[in-house]
């Protein structure tokens, strides 16, 4: 690995640790930021309510603190979504209104796990908002463990599969595209052969730790099984992904593995909603695809066509 992508990848595991909070205000001289900093944990965005599902969508954080009086901000819709979310993000509320018991209530119902008056009990925020973040790591940490391959640490089947349907419902709910690229390492059987299985298994974690460099915090990578990987990339349409998925091929056939030498992947790509529009035909839309890039010569990029049309050989 490169210096470059060594410090890359350091800064991503850096920010990943701190804790993540996203603010959504129509203030953003707030000195929220300031004291959120001051305790370690980094504020990844300061939206408007119009904005707020975007940013949601792209900074994955582990806490939400909204002001409820933000303009066009649904909190009750706000609220359901982090619930319902694969992640369980925890909602806070602070605004200027006294923080009655009548209010923390109304709050509550309306899926908040609290409300706090502002200025005045800003430091109690401060020490809620450091507590949700620190419970939030530590049951990604847990679940972390269950949901990562053992090989390569990226996601294993369960974990994609979940991500897969989350993706898709972000484009029912909110038309915010997504894309699938399907990965096959070429004649891995063959590697195994005559190299053995250690060696085997190092071009499997060369190719994950491509994977891991390439990804942004919102995508998913994960091993399916095998010789076979996903990468699922969030808001992403069919001609970036197409543009990724070459430039992915083309780093990985790159890379020398020690003892084997290069070795190179056949891709398939498909996108919501050009080529699918659920989970089940988004995944076999881009395994069709790769099915085409391995019976095409292998170390190649195959695009799913758009609905009305057909691989061609499928």
């Amino acid at each position: 690995m490169s210096a470059r992508a060594e410090k890359r990848n350091s800064a991503k595991t850096n920010e990943r640790a701190r804790g993540r909070v996203l603010l959504i205000t129509d203030d953003s001289q707030t000195p929220f930021v300031e004291a959120i900093t001051a305790r370690g944990m980094t504020v990844v965005g300061v939206a408007n309510g119009a904005a707020a599902m975007v940013s949601l969508q792209r900074s994955r954080p582990h806490l939400v603190v909204a002001n409820p009086a933000a303009r066009n901000l649904r909190i009750r819709e706000l609220a359901r979504m982090l619930a319902q979310s694969d992640d369980g993000i925890p909602l806070v509320l602070a605004g200027s209104q006294p923080a009655t018991v009548e209010i923390r209530h109304a709050a509550l119902l309306e899926g908040a796990f609290d409300y706090f008056e502002l200025p005045l009990e800003f430091d109690l925020l401060i020490e809620r908002t450091q507590q949700l973040v620190a419970l939030r790591q530590k049951i990604d940490q847990l679940k972390s463990d269950a949901d990562l391959d053992a090989l390569t640490g990226l996601a294993n089947r369960r974990r994609f599969r979940v991500a897969l349907a989350r993706e898709v419902e972000r484009w029912r709910r909110y038309r915010m595209p997504c894309s699938l690229l399907m990965l096959d390492i070429d004649h891995l059987k063959r590697i195994n052969d005559q190299f053995g299985h250690p060696a085997g298994d190092a071009v499997i974690r060369q190719i994950a730790q491509t994977l891991k460099e390439v990804s942004r915090d919102n995508d998913t990578a994960a091993r399916l099984g095998g010789e076979e990987f996903a990468l699922l990339l969030a808001g992403v349409d069919v001609q970036k992904a197409a543009v990724a998925a070459e430039r992915l091929r083309a780093v990985l056939s790159s890379r020398r593995v020690d003892e084997v030498g290069t070795v190179t992947v056949s891709i398939g790509v498909a996108s919501c909603p050009e080529s699918a529009t659920s989970e089940r035909t988004l995944y076999s839309a881009s395994d069709r695809a790769l099915y085409v890039s391995k019976n095409s010569g292998r170390d190649r990029v195959s695009i799913a066509p758009p609905l009305q049309e057909k691989l061609p050989g499928v």
